[in-house]
């Protein structure tokens, strides 16, 4: 006989999981990382005393030819212990009493294995990018455009002037070559912009150039980021996927397969427009309808409330958006991961640019971030650790003491001056940062939190198909 667990439990079973395998990718790269240094280490001649994914308390260790293997309670990162780098007792505890007296490493042996970690993410980064290019990863198509779908009413974009068919042709003298998921997008130069002020230029009609420099509002739902009201709209065809039975659309005729083109007169370059022409509170809506023939027809219609639904509505279910396969070069992914770096970093240390360190994301975020992408399809996940390697890879080298860049900054300045830095120096400054990163962390892990807590408490849309009232029934 076979036990069939019930579906309650099954789902358990998959959301369970489905945390172990993020947990085990999240450990693997941070191990990637962590095995350059070990790598380096051993060929400069370096001792090892532990290699270490986590931090905090032990939780399993065994000692494999003199080095000390661990997996710790907190999954924050990893280490490889090298008592004759800079000292870094406060995230990798103290050395074994048999390496405390060791002869100090050369400044290029340092070098050398502080740049490996780096290199390494960076190479997984790149192997990551060949599998995504080989797999093929789902892409939103609506993204390939520049053009504005829809402009919410009082925003800046609206109040500057901006209509929906506007063409985005620059941000800030920047061309912009698709809507977002590129340093350069639409989406992301204006989230990532560097002034107080947002220049656009755009193709209106392909008749005239019109230019608009617009203060940015910031945008709760983003948590203060800038916003002008039409991110989230690129031009988008309003097609009918579904028509609901009994429903305005479907009294008038309306059928599955027909886009909408225009609403009283006004063409709808995204389904936005409809919806917002329905809360209006317009009793009869003139709608243009485009059969698959390419025939355009008016249909006149009064948008109703389902008995299942609080707003108006006209009863269609729009198609959902083109997702394909794609295959983006790896230089083309890792090059980009690279770019969104580097502005992040830029806009982070701007005071004009609304981005802080609230708005980053730590281990908790980049493990819900993985849960949340293996559940929908795993060659995102592939798509991702190209990001999070490349980032790992360029963040480890910024010149921070506890960071790969600032053991490669002491050893550089140890080169120049030819003597060794003082060990209760370097050991004093290590500890200072050592407390900032802690505090770091701790408050990205908070917000990362709240994040989550924001989205668990948002109410699900409902999936139930709304139900209109019989004509009969209607007075």
């Amino acid at each position: 006989m076979i036990a069939v667990l019930p579906s309650p439990w099954g789902e358990v079973v998959t959301i369970a999981g489905t945390v172990v395998v993020a947990m085990v990718l999240f450990g693997l790269t941070v191990a990637a990382h962590e095995f350059g240094h070990f790598w380096a280490a051993r060929k400069m001649g370096l001792v090892v005393e532990r290699f270490a994914i986590g931090f905090g308390p032990k939780i399993y260790g065994k000692v494999i030819d003199g080095v000390e293997w661990q997996i710790n309670l907190l999954p924050l990162g990893g280490f490889v212990q090298l008592p004759q780098m800079s000292p870094a007792e406060g995230l990798e505890g103290k050395p074994g009493e048999e390496h405390k007296d060791l002869p100090p490493a050369s400044p290029g042996a340092k070098i050398i294995t502080a740049f490996a970690g780096p290199l390494a993410s960076l190479a997984l980064g790149v192997l990551c990018a060949v599998g995504v290019w080989i797999l093929g990863v789902p892409t939103n198509m609506t993204y390939r455009t520049t053009t504005i779908g829809w402009v919410e009413p009082n925003s800046p974009a609206a109040k500057a002037g901006i209509l929906p068919g506007d063409k985005i042709l620059a941000i800030d003298g920047q061309r912009p070559e698709r809507w977002a998921g590129r340093p350069g997008a639409v989406v992301e130069s204006i989230l990532l912009g560097l002034d107080h002020e947002i220049l656009l230029e755009l193709d209106r009609d392909g008749a005239e150039i019109v230019t608009a420099r617009i203060r940015p509002e910031p945008d709760p739902e983003l948590e203060g980021l800038r916003r002008l009201g039409f991110e989230t709209y690129p031009a988008q065809v309003a097609w009918v996927d579904k028509v609901i039975e009994g429903g305005p659309a479907a009294r008038a005729g309306i059928l599955s397969g027909e886009k909408l083109v225009s609403v009283d007169g006004v063409k709808i370059w995204n389904p936005a427009a409809v919806k917002a022409a329905v809360e209006s509170g317009k009793e009869t809506l003139e709608l243009g309808v485009e059969n698959v023939q390419g025939q355009v027809r008016l249909v006149s219609l009064r948008p109703e409330q389902a008995i299942n639904r609080k707003d108006r509505m006209i009863g269609v279910v729009w198609k959902p958006s083109d997702i394909r396969i794609t295959r983006p070069t790896p230089q083309e992914q890792v090059g980009s991961a690279a770019g969104l770096v580097f502005r992040t970093l830029r806009a982070l240390v701007t005071p004009a640019s609304n981005v802080g360190v609230q708005h980053l994301s730590g281990p908790l975020g980049i493990f819900e971030r993985l849960v949340s992408l293996l559940q929908t399809d795993p060659r995102l996940v592939l798509y991702f650790s190209v990001i999070l390697n490349v980032n790992l890879a360029v963040l480890n080298l910024l010149p921070i003491p506890v960071l790969d860049g600032g053991h490669i900054l002491f050893s550089l300045i140890e080169a120049v001056r030819r003597r060794q830095l003082r060990a209760k120096t370097v050991e004093r400054i290590q500890t200072a940062f050592v407390i900032l990163l802690a505090g770091f962390f701790l408050l990205v892990t908070y917000h990362d939190s709240l994040r989550i807590k924001r989205r668990m408490d948002k109410p699900a849309e409902s999936t139930e198909m709304p139900v209109f009232r019989p004509a009969t029934e209607k007075k």
